[in-house]
């Protein structure tokens, strides 16, 4: 499902027309990128002047003033007297955040949940569903706190998820349009990069951990999938002496399973699951050598914590003994360990529409 990826701010934009002979990059693009750069800059930033823009952005102030007059043309940012003591009072701009919205969708093996979430990213509804049965009645109680223009809804799906893709879309696309469907490895690495820590030099993975295990992969500034679209499905990744896989020791369900086995303390399965996912950190890290390596998922807090803790001692340890590189990052939790996958679901209309790609 695809939709047009320039930021719509005047009736009378057009893309550019690859057939009409002309090669480069069009004013058109120009001002498309300049708009959502600026709209990035805002969301992260707060209120800005011009002069903050144009130290950010690297242009005029005549060339700023014109870039945020069309974005307040369209309604997406106001201007007004920056409060200060001084007798000069510059004008700053600001997001309205009730200008436009987007839904987020995650849908995995327990079910799921669906945000709304406005301009500034802040989350404006929530719901929770257990099945296919519950999704649309949970949609349109999120669908009816929205009070502006929606931008469509993302869909992050997990790899257990136990829905048709087909069906779930026919549901969800007569409620909300345009519809985006990204795995749930993605939606987690887009929330790190636009609500979390960016875009690290060397880029960036995200390991989530809940029924199986995968990883997000950002590098250069794009998701990557791999030829195939399986990169980071790092789950039936075997090592340590037992030969185990992530998925048979360090998953939710295996932490489960050893809980039920009578044993009342955690330790020995934080100690096996570490030891096996630290050995996968080093394996992908030798291959991208990422600037950041984050874990989420649903693991309890106190296990997750109890997990990176434990990692971070691995790798020390084998950083004095010289048998890594001391360049590879330490693992820590991610922003939003819980939530970044139905937020980044969220974020993706706005990615397509809005933001800076």
């Amino acid at each position: 499902m695809k939709t047009a990826r320039r930021l719509s701010i005047s009736g009378s934009s057009k893309p550019r027309n690859p057939a009409d002979g002309r090669s480069g990059i069009s004013p058109v693009d120009i001002a498309d990128h300049n708009s959502r750069t600026t709209l990035g800059l805002l969301r992260r930033f707060g209120p800005l002047t011009r002069q903050e823009l144009s130290r950010h952005l690297g242009l005029t102030e005549p060339a700023i003033t014109g870039i945020v007059q069309r974005l307040a043309d369209a309604g997406l940012v106001a201007g007004s007297k920056r409060a200060t003591a001084t007798r000069y009072a510059a004008v700053e701009f600001a997001l309205c955040p009730g200008a436009a919205f987007s839904m987020g969708l995650r849908v995995g093996a327990d079910g799921g949940e669906i945000i709304a979430i406005d301009l500034s990213c802040t989350v404006v509804g929530q719901a929770r569903f257990t099945g296919m049965d519950d999704i649309a009645d949970a949609v349109e109680d999120v669908r009816r706190r929205i009070s502006g223009k929606l931008h469509g809804c993302g869909i992050a799906l997990s790899p257990d998820a136990p829905v048709d893709r087909t069906a779930l879309t026919d549901i969800i696309g007569t409620l909300v349009a345009p519809l985006y469907l990204l795995d749930d490895s993605e939606a987690a690495i887009s929330a790190e990069r636009v609500l979390g820590i960016g875009d690290p030099e060397g880029g960036l993975v995200t390991i989530l951990i809940d029924n199986t295990i995968r990883a997000g992969l950002l590098i250069g500034g794009r998701p990557f999938r791999g030829i195939h679209g399986l990169a980071g499905q790092i789950g039936e990744m075997r090592s340590g002496i037992d030969g185990a896989s992530l998925n048979d020791v360090a998953t939710l369900p295996s932490l489960e399973r050893y809980l039920a086995s009578g044993d009342v303390s955690p330790d020995a399965w934080v100690a096996v699951a570490a030891r096996h996912l630290h050995e996968a950190v080093l394996a992908i890290s030798g291959f991208i050598a990422p600037g950041a390596i984050l874990i989420a998922g649903s693991l309890p807090d106190d296990i997750l914590a109890a997990v990176i803790a434990r990692m971070s001692q691995e790798r020390d340890e084998k950083i004095r003994n010289l048998v890594i590189a001391p360049w590879i990052p330490a693992v820590q939790p991610a922003t939003h360990p819980k939530t970044g996958v139905v937020l980044g679901a969220a974020l993706r209309p706005f990615n397509e529409t809005l933001f800076p790609v």
